[in-house]
């Protein structure tokens, strides 16, 4: 039977890959995430949405692509034992060391860059709690 348990906002959980769960535990990548805020959350909703013009004008788009990107700069922390096919580590660049929000951004992004995509979209599925928990988690 399921239970129902209040989360810490801030509280970095580990998180092997599904690909990777049946791995040797010694050999699983483990990314560091936390859930979404209710403000965060919020925020990247509204960012999904644009519009211009008037009547006839009017222009609407969705910006789903920003979804997961947003997501994953807020949740993603880290990672431990995350390597590259020859076995070096992928060195994650710790984004509190940029000088302003811009440059913190680029050095997430970089860092974002490291991971294959279907990886990045099941993270982002997992930090914004689309996906359900396992007994394990």
């Amino acid at each position: 039977m399921a239970k129902l348990y209040g989360i810490k906002p801030d509280e970095e959980r580990p998180y092997v890959p599904k690909i990777c769960r049946d791995e040797d535990e010694a050999d699983q990548p483990v990314f560091l995430l936390k859930f979404l805020t209710v403000r965060e959350h919020s925020d990247i909703q509204d960012e999904l949405f644009s519009s211009s013009g008037f009547g006839k004008k009017r222009q609407e788009k969705f910006l789903l692509g920003k979804q997961t990107w947003l997501t994953l700069r807020t949740g993603l922390r880290g990672w431990q034992n995350f390597k590259h096919e020859d076995g070096t580590a992928v060195e994650w660049e710790d984004p509190s060391a940029g000088r302003d929000v811009e440059d913190k951004n680029r050095i997430m992004d970089k860092n974002l860059n490291k991971i294959q995509p279907d990886i990045r979209a099941e993270m982002a599925e997992y930090i914004r709690g689309e996906s359900t928990l396992g007994e394990a988690e």
